[in-house]
């Protein structure tokens, strides 16, 4: 195989009187090298090197805490199952003591990322190379995810959303076993431990904790790029770079058109920005002149060398949907303004063609800028791949849907998963499954939706690393819409035939939220491209003005009186809380009163999120005294569900208010009981 030629570029641009330099960043692998820390460190940032297949070439695998029930098939129940946490390869003895083994590896391969949900653990993590009976680096758990005073630098080592992050790359030439001790109590640990396997013969540097003065260059440097990837600079080759840009006014049903490029180049960086949006944005969320559907409406359809490689919305492209959401991470700038610039290096060996079509309401002018340079495209080259999906269902029972089914030769490089939720419970238990040349159980079985993304336990923060991003949250909850971003760069995905990409949906509560995700991949030329885009789904769903929503009340947090029955809090990981309020055993006309503040008097919609369940009543419902204007609630199902109820608009006084619940004769088929569980109330300021 030939390698790739370094094609290095460098240029200055401004936008708006901000000067960036811009290039290549990093020197692509030779094929004969040896792989060590220094190398790693190098791909961590080089974003041509991605565009190519890996050489020497690896499976990128993951251990996880992932519930081991799920290898009784996709055809059980047990595929979903969700105890993903205290899941070890095996317990050893070691000096009376006990240690988990987290994963039990075979080289000459590398760990290339190490998350974990319980980043503040005490408990000892030793890292044994090589079968080597003494680990060559041990730490507390604490420590293996606080860089700032560590062994690999905040850079690479931080906690984000509540997740513990380690991406410091750790290579070993023939075997890895990473443990994690128990002290006094047993170790419930949830954890991904990424790792590649090189092929048989790849050359491998075993890590060194004692060689840290060897790597400390390499790693400030990548630290440097990690930190600030916009404002880097190339080798330059002055006078082969060119810059090119166009503005594009598509009309409603119309395609238009960029340039074609001609010759074998690749695009290293470009924006995009749609002209004419208003500083102030209307509450009409239909608008047309509102970003969300300026940057939805317009899909984005590039082909290289004639083969159609990227089709996505425009905005969701850029890991910005819906709307502008300004952040930056390594391979995505958003700013304020809504330019929206990508650097994932687009190779072709002879032509590239971009175009918009406007599915919209309204014309849209677009500006756009393509920083375009010389690039060999040799037998290892790729073309770069994009698609979106959406899909709108019920979220009970859980189910996977897939982010990419494809053939060929290629590696998937990064992700955008967007929700739009419309309840306001945690949303993102369900595991990322990927399968790679048609194995029969995924090598990477993942822990949660949001584990991947490098946060934990549904932590609503935004937060933007270089590798993953949570650009958008809404609320109040877990609800309105989010979005997060994340890159496989040094735990690419590499495939040689085929890769399945799933995604498991596993929400708390029955609802019926709004998926859309898209999936960037290399590949191969004359491997199958993106699936179109579907029109009639463009639209993003109108979730209500979050501003005027109050952050739901917990129902086991308020002050409550029973007149009959019997009322407490009880534990129930379904609710928001993992709590509600119970009143049980009350008879027909008994009365529960629960006491809520408002800290502005005024008028609110109220609506309630209860429990359903075979022992569960019937009830109806007055505020401050007025009845609500709705059916009684039957509370009666044949398993565990919930239920919505909107009590309707109501003057609230300015602190307490009186929610009040009767009973009334249960469903015949209830059990005995006369349930009632409130698991949180919703206001919303009219």
């Amino acid at each position: 195989m030939r390698g790739m030629r370094r094609t290095g570029f460098i240029a200055v641009i401004v936008f708006g009187g901000m000067v960036a330099l811009i290039g290549s960043i990093a020197c692509s692998p030779e094929p004969s090298r040896t792989t060590t820390v220094e190398t790693l460190l190098a791909e961590m940032t080089d974003f041509e090197n991605l565009a190519a297949r890996p050489e020497p070439f690896f499976k990128q695998a993951q251990a996880s805490s992932y519930d081991r029930e799920s290898h009784k098939g996709k055809d059980s129940e047990s595929w979903f199952a969700n105890s993903d946490v205290g899941q070890y390869v095996r317990t050893e003895s070691n000096g009376g003591g006990k240690e988990h083994v987290l994963a039990d590896l075979t080289g000459p391969g590398a760990v290339t990322r190490f998350w974990s949900a319980n980043p503040d653990r005490s408990n000892v993590v030793r890292f044994y190379f090589d079968g080597e009976a003494s680990p060559r680096l041990q730490l507390p758990l604490e420590a293996l995810f606080r860089g700032a005073d560590g062994l690999f630098g905040p850079d690479f080592s931080y906690i984000s959303g509540t997740g513990g992050n380690l991406y410091f790359p750790l290579p070993y030439a023939t075997a890895l076993k990473i443990t994690a001790e128990e002290t006094d109590r047993p170790l419930r640990l949830y954890y991904e431990i990424g790792h590649r396997t090189y092929e048989k013969g790849a050359r491998v540097e075993t890590f060194d904790p004692k060689r840290a003065a060897a790597w400390a260059d390499a790693a400030a440097r990548t630290a440097r790029l990690l930190a600030s990837p916009a404002a880097v600079g190339g080798t330059s080759t002055p006078g082969r770079n060119q810059w090119l840009s166009a503005r594009l006014t598509v009309a409603p049903g119309e395609t238009v058109s960029f340039p074609r490029i001609d010759g074998e180049k690749a695009v290293f960086e470009w924006s995009a920005r749609v002209l004419g949006l208003g500083a102030r944005e209307s509450r009409d969320w239909a608008d047309p002149a509102r970003a969300h559907n300026a940057y939805r409406f317009l899909v984005l359809e590039v082909l290289f060398d004639g083969e159609r490689s990227i089709e996505t919305p425009l905005g969701d492209f850029f890991g910005s949907g819906p709307g502008v959401n300004p952040y930056e991470n390594l391979f995505f700038t958003v700013d304020a303004t809504g330019r929206m610039s990508s650097r994932l290096v687009m190779p072709f060996a002879k032509s590239m063609d971009l175009r918009l079509t406007n599915r919209g309401r309204a014309a849209r002018t677009v500006e756009i800028l393509l920083g375009v340079g010389p690039h060999e495209f040799t037998d290892r080259g790729y073309h770069l791949r994009a698609q979106w999906r959406t899909l709108t269902r019920e979220t009970w029972p859980p189910f996977d849907t897939n982010v990419l089914e494809t053939t060929g030769e290629g590696k998937v490089v990064g992700t955008v998963y967007e929700i739009a939720n419309d309840g306001l419970i945690w949303w993102g238990e369900g595991d990322q499954k990927v399968a790679i040349d048609g194995e029969p159980f995924p090598s990477t079985f993942g822990t949660g939706t949001e584990d991947d993304y490098g946060y934990a336990y549904g932590d609503n923060r935004p937060f933007v690393r270089p590798y993953h991003a949570q650009t958008r949250v809404d609320g109040p909850g877990s609800g309105g819409h989010i979005s997060l971003n994340r890159w496989y760069v040094l735990d690419a995905l590499p495939y040689r035939s085929s890769i399945r990409f799933d995604q498991e949906i596993w929400q708390w509560m029955p609802c019926k939220p709004t998926w859309s995700q898209v999936v960037y991949w290399y590949a191969k030329p004359g491997t199958p491209g993106p699936a179109a885009v579907s029109p009639g789904t463009l639209a993003p769903v109108d979730l209500g003005i979050r501003e005027d929503m109050l952050e739901p009340l917990e129902g086991e947090a308020l002050r409550f009186e029973a007149k009959g029955g019997t009322a407490g809090k009880e534990r129930l990981a379904n609710c928001s809380g993992a709590e509600h309020l119970v009143w049980h055993d009350a008879r027909p006309g008994g009365r529960l009163a629960v006491h809520f503040t408002v800290l502005r008097a005024g008028r609110h919609a109220i609506e309630l999120n209860l429990c359903m369940s075979p022992d569960y009543g019937r009830y109806e419902f007055s505020v401050n005294g007025k009845r609500a204007e709705l059916a009684p609630v039957d509370g009666y199902s044949d398993k565990l569900w919930w239920t919505r109820p909107k009590l309707g608009v109501f003057d609230l006084e300015e602190g307490d208010n009186v929610l009040e619940v009767r009973a009334l004769e249960p469903n015949p088929a209830a059990r005995p009981g006369a349930r009632f569980g409130l698991d949180y109330i919703f206001l919303i300021r009219k």
